[in-house]
């Protein structure tokens, strides 16, 4: 068995969601300054990086990460290349529909992996770049609603920071698939089976995640 990390690393120079909060990472023991023991501390939205929504993200009395059991995070998953879309149409996943209607979780790649990677480690790239939320890539309205109807999918997966605006967030936690954002897959197979398990935070509806392929 060979596992691949999906995970974004997070760092306090993480590419971030327009108008999330920062990341900080912050020293609070040091043994060089007389303490027993080292220590540091995390302060995050649980929308960062590599996570995952649940309905109550955007959807009013919806569930909580809470409410699932550990399997909704384990899923035969394939993954499908659109690399360089800004927009994920219904027509580019026609040609796979057969294939996903067999998986439980969906991953799209469109190369917004490496702009997040690049904008973490070099910090040239990150004066000159600003990032909007229409540069994001995302998927359309049709392309959303007719992947929802399918009735297979649990996770839907994009390393891209959103999967759209609230609409399409809508039409796929409307119907209980779990959204994870950010995720890393340039290394990622066509075919595996996906583990996103996120933190076990108390009354929230996001959270940040491992997520790996176990090939």
């Amino acid at each position: 068995m060979k596992i691949i990390d999906l995970s974004q690393t997070v760092s306090e120079t993480s590419l971030l969601y327009p108008g999330d909060f920062d990341i900080e990472l912050k020293q609070t023991e040091s043994m060089e300054k007389g303490a027993s023991h080292n220590g540091e501390v995390i302060k995050a939205g649980v929308h960062v990086l590599t996570h995952l929504d649940s309905p109550g993200h955007q959807i009013r009395g919806g569930k909580m990460v809470q409410d699932y059991p550990l399997e909704k995070f384990v899923q035969q998953a394939i993954l499908i290349n659109l690399l360089d879309k800004k927009e994920i149409k219904k027509e580019d996943l026609e040609p796979y529909q057969d294939k996903i209607k067999k998986v439980g979780a969906l991953l799209i790649r469109t190369g917004f992996d490496k702009i997040i990677e690049r904008y973490e480690q070099d910090a040239d790239f990150r004066q000159k770049t600003k990032i909007n939320v229409n540069d994001l890539p995302q998927f359309t309205q049709d392309c959303a609603e007719w992947l929802s109807s399918f009735g297979n999918l649990e996770l839907i997966g994009v390393d891209s920071l959103t999967v759209g605006n609230k609409i399409i967030h809508n039409a796929f936690l409307q119907k209980d698939i779990l959204l994870v954002e950010g995720l890393f897959l340039e290394n990622a197979p066509e075919n595996f089976v996906l583990h996103c398990f996120p933190w076990k935070l108390k009354n929230v509806n996001g959270a940040p995640c491992r997520a790996v392929a176990l090939i």
